[in-house]
């Protein structure tokens, strides 16, 4: 057995000098932390069976002597005389201390042996590479074989993914709703009955919910619109019940001119405009403002990766009065990043949507997607920058409907050989 010591500043690299010089089949014998960073025992060749037969081997220390104490000396036991003085006491010698023997440390165990992460063999890995492309390869027979019983055996099925697609809707989605229509209906039933799924899975928030008051704050990532959005909500607000008991509130000190933007709007509109800097500012104006109706929050917009966002999520959660949160969400945005905004954002606890920039959009299939999986009510939609003319309650039935329209506006051409991918991929993933 080969027994070497190593020191390194941290355990990883420990490890990694003991792996280049010894191998991966060196084994630690013990580790502990010196001034400069780590000392790791390593060894080659170990043999635990060996190394416990010699401690049990080992002879046991000797207690250690008692130290005897002297014996008094032996006196004569003739008196002096009478006459004779006595004699002048000795001074005693002093004791020489007798330094304590100390017993020998008991042998120390050795340490259990850390289990090195070891590498496989190149033909391990080569191994692993085939069995992963033979699984790939059979995910895609399997997904060919499922695709073209489909459209042999199920016309009408194959005819409502395909138009699931269109629409932009998720594979998995797609293939649940598609799961869902009868294979003996007619063709008419097949076409329209994957619609009415589709928006029967979509949730919608309470109808009209900001003309009955209450304290909303708008959060989402930055340039969604959630300062215009603000502006819609209020001047629909103001259309029906005026606007003495409306108020504007804006967190956002962050961006430059973001505050601007929304006093501008409060001129416009004739409702005041408040700023809040941190929670507890953001308590003593909500305080002010208990007396109004309708409260507005515009929250800074952050990136969903920012390392702010918890502490806004903070600033609001803190708030001792109510306060109903809504995402601001984008339905342009791709449906990856909104999977990533929705997973963000979900600290904030939203209890509803709203869905901007819907005339710049091309496909809003990805959108409803991540609602439908997130099981977030939409509330309202914004397809403008006009205000209020430019904001609508969201309805399930109009945004399928939207959604088949923005699909015959920009037809997309899908191979059949992708379709069948998608679905075998949802299909291999339940």
């Amino acid at each position: 057995m080969k027994i070497k010591r190593f020191l390194a500043k941290n355990m990883r690299e420990a490890i990694r000098m003991v792996r280049e010089e010894q191998g991966p089949d060196a084994v630690i014998l013990s580790n502990h932390r010196v001034a400069d960073g780590i000392e790791v025992v390593a060894a080659t060749d170990y043999d635990a069976a060996l190394i416990q037969m010699a401690v049990r081997r080992a002879p046991e220390p000797a207690p250690a002597a008692a130290p005897v104490a002297p014996a008094p000396a032996a006196t004569a036991p003739t008196a002096a005389p009478r006459t004779a003085k006595p004699a002048a006491p000795r001074a005693a010698k002093p004791a020489v201390p007798v330094a304590p023997t100390l017993a020998p440390a008991p042998a120390r165990m050795p340490a259990m042996p850390a289990a090195l992460p070891t590498v496989a063999p190149p033909e391990v890995q080569q191994l692993r590479r085939e069995i992963g492309g033979m699984r790939r390869m059979l995910e895609t027979q399997m997904a060919s074989l499922v695709w073209r019983d489909m459209k042999d055996n199920q016309p009408e099925r194959m005819a409502a993914l395909r138009a699931m697609s269109s629409l932009g809707i998720e594979p998995r989605l797609a293939r649940e709703i598609v799961g869902q229509v009868p294979q003996d209906g007619s063709a008419e039933r097949a076409r329209y009955l994957p619609l009415g799924l589709l928006a029967r899975r979509i949730a919608i928030a309470e109808t009209d919910a900001v003309l009955k008051g209450g304290v909303f704050a708008l959060v989402g990532p930055t340039g969604v619109g959630k300062t215009t959005t603000i502006a819609k909500l209020a001047a629909r607000w103001a259309a029906h019940h005026g606007t003495r008991d409306l108020a504007l509130v804006t967190t956002d000190h962050y961006r430059v001119g973001a505050q601007e933007q929304l006093f501008t709007y409060g001129r416009l509109l004739g409702a005041p405009v408040h700023t809040a800097a941190n929670g507890a500012e953001l308590n003593a104006v909500l305080a002010k403002l208990a007396d109004r109706k309708l409260v507005l929050i515009d929250t800074a917009g952050m990136a969903p990766r920012d390392q702010q966002l918890a502490a806004q999520f903070a600033e609001l959660k803190s708030v001792r009065r109510s306060i109903r949160t809504w995402l601001v969400l984008n339905a342009t945005t791709q449906a990856s990043d909104l999977e990533d905004i929705l997973r963000r954002f979900s600290p904030a606890s939203p209890q509803g949507a709203v869905l901007t920039k819907m005339d710049e959009a091309t496909r809003i299939g990805g959108a409803l997607s991540a609602l439908i999986r997130h099981r977030l009510p939409l509330a309202y939609l914004c397809d403008g920058q006009r205000v209020p003319e430019d904001l609508h309650i969201a309805q399930a039935d109009q945004l399928v409907l939207r959604a088949m329209q923005l699909a015959r506006l920009a037809p997309a051409t899908i191979a059949d050989s992708t379709l069948a991918l998608q679905f075998g991929a949802a299909h291999g993933g339940n």
